[in-house]
């Protein structure tokens, strides 16, 4: 066993993964090596003795000129070696294979995935705890791409290309001056070049293989296809679903790696996954046992050249945002009525990613999201059978006259110890039953829908604080509030986990309040 290079900090804190690239070894040896608890060969201990040498000098040269000590990162995508880069001279002296032949009648996907090849070790620099934004950063893949000779045969091959060559309104001298400006259907606007264009592609491909969470130079390589041929759908004009990925918090899979279910894949927080999607290291070592991610489509279109201002999108592109609303919705109301004899709080999105193959913007969103609970649901293989139903239920059912409810019951849930919230409850509720104005006839209906043990004498409660509310007359503290929200929230779901199983038929019937004290009043009369 070789003796270890001291290995600087600031070399560790650039990750496992780059070492364990160039050394060609596996992860978990990748981070013992760091910790310098891995025997090493001479020629590895080489190789790593290179590479920290090779940090240092970028580091103290990017110091020397005044720049941010962070800037030597920009310095290393240009060590090159006949045409390589380094990091890849290195695995292959290490005895690595390279991810860049793809057996391939299309030259464009040959050249591209040769391309991907070369590149990916550069993505596996860990700058930072948003490394998704620092890949976006100026210049650095894109002064990378023009040192490598397959980068020439790409860009020949895009403009050659009958679908992506539509992109282009200007065909200019160089790269950079061969551009198209492009729309969405959000109004987003942006603007795709020869030069542009390989860079989204292949960092969008990085951000979906991480998001996934099969980190590998072949995975990377296949991911890159599947861009491309999103990339090629939309340039012709075709609606495409590219990849969205939503998070979901107060639940996680336990003894499941992941579930198929009818809105998608639902997977959980490996540790791989927490540390790209959740950007917070805080966060990481929760999700593991609370949260889950959701990987499902998006309708997704673009307009360009002579169509770029037209504003006539195909209603599945249209309805894409609302769409996934209701999947959102959907999810919390199915993992709701399933685990209802459980008192949980709601399980609930966090977060989304969507992921096209032109945007270099940040495409992530946080949402505000319910409380985060110290004793999340546990899905386990037993479960599997009640949420599969739950979801068929839920899917099949018309609940388009409960959607005020769902949305309403969420909001309440994000803040239950404001009176707004308790506005919010109680709209839910009415709405559960149709009930505009006349919340007696709802004690009715829910004692004849609700067998189990309930206090539904909570209902003419609720009636005196809505009016008190109305009124500015209602004083109650925060404490109280709250107890009268959650109280109010979890009668809802048993009304609503009733209403599935017993008259799913009637949840967006306008007079299903009549119907149901209709037959409340038979069951009286037939005793």
């Amino acid at each position: 066993m070789m003796s270890y290079p001291a290995i600087p900090h600031f070399v560790k804190t650039m990750g496992h993964r780059v070492v364990s690239y160039i050394l060609n070894v596996t992860e978990a040896e990748g981070r013992l090596i760091l910790m310098q608890k891995l025997g090493l060969s001479r020629t590895q201990r080489d190789t790593l003795n290179q590479y920290v040498e090779l940090c240092r000098q970028l580091r103290v040269s990017a110091v020397e000129q005044g720049e941010s000590e962070q800037s030597f990162f920009y310095r290393l995508p240009h060590v090159m070696q006949n045409g390589r880069h380094i990091f890849n001279v290195w695995r292959a002296q290490q005895g690595g294979e390279l991810a860049t032949r793809v057996n391939s009648v299309d030259p464009l996907i040959s050249a591209f995935c040769q391309l991907a090849g070369e590149l990916y070790p550069l993505f596996l620099i860990k700058a930072g705890h948003r490394p998704h934004l620092f890949y976006r950063g100026a210049g650095y893949l894109t002064a990378a791409i023009e040192q490598f000779p397959i980068s020439k045969i790409v860009q020949k091959r895009i403009l050659a290309d009958p679908s992506l060559e539509r992109l282009f309104d200007a065909i200019g001298n160089d790269p950079q001056q061969t551009f198209g400006d492009y729309k969405d259907a959000t109004g987003h606007r942006g603007v795709v070049s020869l030069a542009s264009l390989p860079v989204s592609i292949l960092i969008n491909s990085y951000d979906l293989m991480r998001i996934r969470g099969i980190v590998s130079a072949d995975r990377f390589v296949s991911t890159v296809q599947e861009m491309l041929d999103i990339a090629r759908s939309l340039a012709d004009g075709e609606v495409a679903h590219i990849p969205m990925f939503v998070g979901f918090r107060n639940a996680a899979l336990t003894n499941l790696a992941e579930l198929d279910t009818k809105w998608g894949s639902i997977r959980r927080y490996t540790p791989s996954i927490a540390e790209y999607v959740l950007q917070a290291p805080g966060l990481m070592a929760k999700r593991r046992n609370n949260g889950f991610m959701l990987e499902s489509g998006y309708a997704f279109a673009i307009n360009f050249g002579d169509f770029l201002e037209d504003d006539d999108w195909p209603d599945e592109v249209m309805d894409a945002n609302t769409d996934q609303q209701t999947t959102e919705l959907n999810i919390t109301l199915c993992m709701a009525l399933c685990y209802l004899t459980e008192y949980k709080p709601f399980v609930a999105p966090e977060w989304v990613w969507r992921i096209d193959p032109f945007s270099l913007d940040n495409r992530r969103q946080d949402f505000g999201s319910v409380a985060e609970t110290s004793d999340p649901i546990a899905i386990g293989e037993l479960d599997l059978v009640d949420i599969e139903r739950w979801s068929m239920l839920v899917d099949d059912t018309d609940s388009s006259g409960i959607r005020l409810a769902m949305s309403r019951l969420y909001a309440a849930a994000k803040r239950p110890n404001t009176q707004g919230a308790l506005v919010d409850a109680v709209i839910a509720l009415r709405n559960i039953f149709a009930a505009s104005d006349d919340m007696e006839r709802i004690e009715l209906a829910a004692r004849h829908l609700v067998n189990a043990p309930l206090d539904i004498s909570m209902i003419s409660a609720l009636a005196e604080d809505w009016q008190a509310l109305l009124t500015g007359e209602f004083f109650e503290d925060p404490e109280t509030i709250s107890e009268k929200v959650n109280d109010c929230v979890q009668l809802c779901l048993v009304c609503l986990h009733h209403l599935y199983l017993q008259h799913p038929h009637l949840i967006s019937r306008a007079d299903r309040l009549q119907a149901l004290c209709d037959l409340a009043e038979t069951q009286t009369s037939d005793r």
